[in-house]
């Protein structure tokens, strides 16, 4: 039975993964579309959460988490891209593309500077990622107002995140995925300098 519990966090990121899968085949927008991705979202605060908690903390599992929040985040871009291609801007768009392409390049700097494939934790990656887990549900009823308003907020986080993902990763001597802010990784360079 500890075995098993110590395995929770890592069951509940495979859940992620195998809740996406399911979102492909389930009609985008719908009610069961909407109830799958909210519960494969909220696996990902809770997995961390009891990871932290109860010392369950891996590399693996920081590995999984990561491939479970891609997995996630790319069906449900390719499932409501065709929805979002009617109804978006091409500013909403440039709100969008600009954060995101300098999220993946914080993997990238990630992976070629420190040879792992994981984002750090940082507050503002958390509410970047709640603000994106949201996102979908702004388009409900199709208020117009209030997915153009929710996503200028989410644009605004979503780049200060992204910058300071790219500013960790580049300033940082090794990896920690518990860099909570840029300022704590600012204090540290400080410190050893002194």
């Amino acid at each position: 039975m500890k075995k098993i519990f110590s395995q929770t966090p890592n069951i509940l990121s495979s859940i992620r993964i195998l809740l996406a899968i399911a979102i492909i085949f389930i009609e985008p927008m719908s009610l069961a579309f909407f109830i799958v991705y909210g519960i494969a979202g909220l696996t990902d605060p809770l997995d961390g959460f009891i990871a932290r908690r109860f010392h369950l903390e891996s590399r693996i599992g920081s590995v999984i988490d990561s491939v479970a929040d891609w997995a996630l985040q790319l069906i449900m871009a390719i499932r409501i891209l065709p929805y979002l291609l009617g109804i978006l801007e091409w500013w909403n768009w440039v709100i969008i593309l600009i954060p995101f392409t300098l999220h993946m390049v914080a993997y990238v700097v990630c992976f070629v500077k420190f040879r792992c494939f994981s984002s750090v934790h940082t507050y503002m990656n958390k509410l970047m990622s709640a603000t994106v887990f949201l996102f979908p549900y702004t388009f409900i009823g199709e208020i117009y107002w209030l997915y153009n308003s929710y996503e200028i907020f989410f644009g605004c986080f979503a780049l200060y995140g992204s910058i300071e993902m790219n500013l960790i990763h580049l300033l940082s001597k090794e990896y920690s995925e518990d860099n909570k802010t840029l300022i704590r990784v600012l204090r540290k360079r400080k410190e050893q300098h002194e």
